[in-house]
């Protein structure tokens, strides 16, 4: 069953910026472009490194370990080492609250 979570304070994400918070689901990168706050796996497919700390260029990110470059919207790979994409996890805002849709077991 699927369901929302509170994961952020929406004034913490800064356009650009990413940042980590770490939840019962793992630890989840948020950022804001171009006005829309995107969600994803704080995981590298590659080798599970965080990615969160990695360089940015516009709506890529580029995984600091080796170089994998993911896109923060909807999680496609777009360079190698990696090959499968990053979990892209849909976000809403409630009040001031970013939340992100979760699945239950």
């Amino acid at each position: 069953m699927a369901r929302y979570i509170a994961i952020a304070d929406a004034g913490d994400i800064a356009e650009g910026k990413v940042i980590s918070v770490a939840t019962d689901y793992g630890d989840i990168a948020i950022t804001r472009l171009e006005g829309q706050v995107y969600a994803f796996e704080d995981v590298c497919t590659h080798d599970g490194a965080c990615i969160s700390t990695g360089k940015t260029e516009g709506c890529v990110i580029i995984c600091p370990r080796h170089q994998a470059k993911f896109d923060m919207r909807t999680g496609e790979v777009l360079a190698f080492p990696a090959t499968s994409p990053i979990i892209v996890y849909p976000v809403r805002i409630n009040g001031n609250m970013v939340e992100i849709e979760v699945e239950d077991a």
